[in-house]
C-alpha cells in the first residue's frame, strides 16, 4: 500500500482482530467445560442451526484449530450473540464482573475494525482511526485487569495514537476533546449561575413572603380590634336595655303592693 493511512487502516484492522481474539480466549477459558478451539467451533456449528440468520455470512470454518485464525467479525459474533434460542446459553459477556462495559467495548472494536476494512481515502482511514481509539478507551472501563493488563492497554494507547497521527486524525480528534473538556466547565459556570439567580429570586421571594405576612398580621389585628370594639357596643347596648326593662318591672311590682296595701286597709272602697 502506496498510501500512509491506508497502511494505518490496515494495522488497524489487524489490531482489532487480536484484541478480539485475545477477548474471546479470555471469555472461553473463563467459562466452565472444554477450553479448546474445537469445543469452541462445535459450539458455533450448534448455534449456526440454531439462529441460522444471526449467524448468516460467516468466513469458512473448515480447517480453523488455533486462536490465530479466528477474526473480529468470528469472535464479535459469539461474544455479544444474543442466545435468545439457545439450547445451552453460555451468557460469556454475562458473567463478567462488568458485563455492560464488556459488550461497550466489543460493539467498539467490531465497529472499528469495520471501519478500517473498508477505508479507502484518508477521512475514512481518520474515522477508523478515531473508531479505535474510542474502542480503547471502553477497553480499559470493561476489561483492565481481567482479559487486558495495564501492559497491554499501554500498548493499545500507543498504537491509537499513532493510527490518529498518520491518518490526519488528531487535528480533528483534539478540537473535540478540547469541546468535550469545556463543555463541563460552561455547566458547571451555568450551573453557578444559576444558583446565584434562584438564591437571589429566593432572598426576593422571602423578603416578599415576610412583607406580605406582616401586613397580613396587621390587617388581622385591626380587623379583630374592630370586632372586639363592636362587641363591646353590643354588649353595652343589651346591659342598658336590660337594665331599664328592670327598673320598669320593679315600679310595676312597687306599685301593685301599695294598691293591694291601700285595698286590704279599706282606703280604697
Amino acid at each position: 500500500m502506496s498510501e500512509e493511512y491506508l497502511q494505518a487502516a490496515f494495522e488497524i484492522k489487524a489490531a482489532c482482530d487480536d484484541i478480539s481474539r485475545k477477548l474471546l480466549r479470555w471469555h472461553w477459558e473463563e467459562k466452565p467445560g472444554a477450553h479448546s478451539v474445537d469445543a469452541l467451533m462445535k459450539h458455533l456449528a450448534q448455534r449456526q442451526k440454531e439462529n441460522p440468520d444471526y449467524y448468516e455470512r460467516l468466513p469458512e470454518l473448515n480447517g480453523r484449530t488455533g486462536w490465530q485464525q479466528l477474526d473480529t467479525t468470528l469472535c464479535m459474533r459469539i461474544l455479544l450473540d444474543p442466545e435468545k434460542d439457545a439450547a445451552r446459553p453460555l451468557d460469556l459477556l454475562g458473567n463478567t464482573p462488568h458485563p455492560a462495559a464488556a459488550r461497550r467495548a466489543c460493539n467498539a472494536v467490531r465497529m472499528a475494525r469495520n471501519e478500517a476494512a473498508h477505508a479507502s481515502d484518508r477521512t475514512a482511514a481518520a474515522q477508523a482511526a478515531i473508531r479505535f481509539n474510542e474502542a480503547v478507551e471502553e477497553l480499559e472501563a470493561g476489561y483492565e485487569g481481567t482479559a487486558l493488563t495495564t501492559g497491554d492497554l499501554e500498548k493499545y494507547y500507543r498504537m491509537a495514537e499513532d493510527f490518529l497521527s498518520r491518518c490526519g486524525a488528531s487535528e480533528t480528534i483534539e478540537p473535540q476533546k478540547k469541546a468535550e473538556d469545556e463543555a463541563p466547565r460552561r455547566q458547571k459556570s451555568q450551573k453557578s449561575g444559576s444558583t446565584s439567580r434562584k438564591r437571589q429570586s429566593g432572598g426576593s421571594r422571602t423578603t416578599s413572603k415576610g412583607t406580605s405576612s406582616r401586613s397580613r398580621n396587621t390587617s388581622g389585628r385591626n380587623s379583630r380590634s374592630r370586632q372586639n370594639m363592636q362587641t363591646t357596643a353590643r354588649r353595652k347596648k343589651r346591659q342598658r336595655t336590660q337594665s331599664r326593662a328592670l327598673t320598669v318591672v320593679l315600679l310595676a311590682v312597687v306599685l301593685l303592693g301599695l294598691l293591694v296595701r291601700a285595698w286590704t286597709m279599706g282606703l280604697m272602697k
